[in-house]
């Protein structure tokens, strides 16, 4: 292949086709018709000879060639824009957005305090609100811009093409029982652990998360495996029924000040909570989008544990 071969105009297309793994919306992102984007990959197949996007669903799926390229073609894209960008260069004091995060119930006390105190004095036009969308269509709100950001404690629930990934922190668990229990001074042996009654908070939605696959496999019975919708509830159901549960270190430091509640070693080792930051492609290059990632990460990226 030469250079020639190579309208800019398709690399703009193929840039847009990779964001929004959809002809109709990166169409609608380049003010063109669905025909015509539907052509530029036509021949963007052909120069590339390979399918570069194959149905899935309702949605293109980017085949191994296209994820291949797609960093070259961010790159390339961004610098035409760097090209015809205003000089004046980015300040968030003059911004006046609103940006909305999809995260668990505990992220509103740990996570969005802090980032409001962080980007105050930098950026007091900046306004931070928790999303309380549906776990089921978190998805989607972030391709229509109803939401810009999912925070996700744990595992990644969906490999989606058109969705960006940032790992900001490990946070390790913690085992908690009533002050009042029996158990509060003894040693928890593994043939204890697996007869006794253990809440846990894993927010892995439909699929079995990481923390309750451990406690499977080191043999707790399914019948003493109790789920609680967050880790304050998890906590008040635990310290009432004077039995074990498990939650993010994070969580708990916020809530061992109000809850009668000590920590208990388990005997074995519990794997690390993940701590993810997701967002539209379609967002990458929005320096406003850009400048606030960069205080996520300042918020996450090492969490203290005291």
């Amino acid at each position: 292949m030469h250079l020639k071969e190579l309208d800019a105009n398709l690399i703009v297309v193929l840039d847009a086709l990779l964001m929004d793994a959809s002809v109709t919306k990166a169409a609608a992102r380049l003010g063109r018709s669905p025909s015509a984007v539907s052509h530029a990959l036509a021949n963007l197949r052909y120069i590339f000879n390979d399918e570069l996007f194959v149905r899935a669903g309702q949605r293109l799926a980017p085949t191994a060639r296209a994820k291949e390229l797609a960093p070259s073609v961010h790159i390339i894209v961004s610098g035409l824009e760097s090209l015809l960008r205003s000089k004046e260069p980015f300040n968030p004091g003059t911004q006046e957005r609103t940006f909305r995060f999809h995260c668990p119930e505990m992220a509103e006390l740990y996570f969005l305090p802090k980032l409001r105190a962080l980007i105050q004095s930098e950026a007091p036009n900046i306004h931070i609100e928790r999303s309380v969308s549906n776990t089921e269509i978190m998805y989607e709100n972030l391709r229509r811009g109803q939401t810009d950001f999912i925070l996700i404690e744990n595992e990644i629930m969906e490999d989606i093409v058109d969705m960006s990934w940032l790992k900001l922190s490990e946070e390790p668990y913690i085992t908690l029982v009533s002050k009042k229990s029996e158990w509060k001074d003894k040693k928890i042996t593994l043939k204890h652990f697996q007869n006794l009654p253990h809440v846990i908070t894993d927010q892995s939605g439909k699929k079995a998360g990481i923390l309750e696959r451990t406690f499977i496999e080191k043999g707790l019975e399914r019948q003493n495996l109790l789920k609680a919708s967050s880790s304050l509830a998890g906590i008040l159901m635990a310290i009432e029924m004077s039995v074990l549960v498990t939650v993010p270190h994070l969580h708990a430091k916020l809530l061992l000040n109000h809850v009668a509640a000590s920590d208990v070693v388990l005997p074995f080792k519990v794997p690390k909570m993940n701590i993810q930051l997701g967002w539209h492609r379609s967002f990458e290059r929005d320096e406003c989008h850009q400048w606030l990632r960069e205080k996520i990460e300042l918020c996450l990226r090492e969490p203290e544990h005291a």
